[in-house]
């Protein structure tokens, strides 16, 4: 069962923010009265900028990858034995997400909102939101919390939208894409993950009692 509902929820975020690249690409018109709808205040003073910009920061790539490495890199909790490909697969995913996260980007090719760069720096097109969805996606398998990750991408979501670098549905994009990428992620742990069941005829928590005519 929680395999179907991962599923469930790759397809529903995957098929959004595709959905969403097409709409972005081609029919900008359609997305316009939501991108004009949803407005989070700029920040007017020195302090409220470097607050958005310093939570704004949990979606770059150096904190990402550094907190996924050092995830990767931690010892499992017990005796439990962690395969090479199981180890590794938190920074594998987090890497195919963020490829394939640029090559949407450059084919959608979506222009900055007017005044972008004012308040914090930008690299390349703007759908769907690079540092909503890494800081979702990078979360999610650090910490194995969905809720947590859905935290944390909005935090950074709505900061990329007060810093005025990204257009509301860039947000959403972003929400979307990490949010299908995680439970990719979570497909294939739960592929990957070793059967300790497998090892022994004896169901798990049950202790063996050798036959009474055993040579002791």
């Amino acid at each position: 069962m929680p395999e179907e509902t991962s599923w469930g929820r790759a397809a529903i975020g995957l098929a959004g923010a595709a959905l969403l690249s097409v709409a972005a690409a081609r029919h900008e018109k359609v997305l316009a009265p939501l991108d004009r709808g949803i407005r989070v205040p700029a920040p007017h003073t020195e302090l409220s900028q470097r607050a958005w910009q310093a939570v704004t920061v949990l979606g770059s790539r150096p904190v990402a990858y550094t907190a996924t490495v050092a995830r990767c890199l931690r010892r499992p909790e017990g005796r439990t034995r962690r395969s090479v490909v199981d180890r590794w697969l938190p920074l594998a995913f987090l890497a195919a997400g963020d490829v394939t996260r640029t090559a949407m980007c450059r084919a959608v090719g979506r222009q900055r909102p007017p005044g972008a760069g004012r308040f914090a720096s930008f690299h390349g097109a703007s759908y769907p939101s690079r540092h909503t969805a890494t800081a979702l996606l990078a979360t999610g398998l650090v910490t194995g919390s969905r809720t947590a990750a859905h935290g944390v991408g909005c935090a950074v979501g709505l900061s990329r939208l007060a810093l005025r670098v990204h257009w509301p549905t860039d947000v959403l994009g972003g929400l979307l894409f990490g949010y299908g990428w995680l439970a990719a992620a979570r497909i294939a742990r739960t592929a990957t993950a070793p059967d300790l069941t497998a090892r022994s005829p004896h169901p798990p928590g049950t202790r063996h009692r050798p036959p009474a005519d055993a040579v002791r």
